[in-house]
């Protein structure tokens, strides 16, 4: 990511911010129509594409390869738990932040992706 500070011209002055966070206005944050920030994403509920509910949006996390959607299952649900979905096309069907509803698609050997929760 490339930030430009106000009073910062030359890279010995941003030395100092090395290895600092930097917050920004959630409505300064430009994203395209096909991006999301993981902040509007965390507590949208997560519906399956026949419409049945898996849970609903826990956290995202970063792998590498691509990112992971973390599904807590909803309450009452058995076995209770969480789901790893990658947060690719195949997967992720739909997201509706209106809504706060994503859309999933669980191909055949995803259940592996799933980890019980007692």
């Amino acid at each position: 990511m490339l930030a430009e500070l106000d009073g910062i011209s030359d890279c010995n002055q941003a030395e100092v911010f090395k290895h600092m966070k930097i917050w920004v206005p959630h409505d300064n944050v430009e994203v395209d129509e096909d991006e999301y920030l993981w902040d509007d994403l965390i507590g949208c509920e997560v519906r399956q594409s026949d419409g049945s509910l898996l849970g609903s949006v826990k956290a995202l996390e970063e792998y590498g390869a691509q990112d992971i959607l973390v599904v807590e299952t909803a309450p009452g649900t058995q076995p209770a738990g969480e789901w790893m979905l990658p947060f690719i096309e195949e997967v992720v069907l739909n997201v509706d932040l209106e809504k706060r509803c994503v859309t999933v698609a669980l191909p055949e050997g995803i259940d592996a992706c799933f980890t019980p929760r007692f």
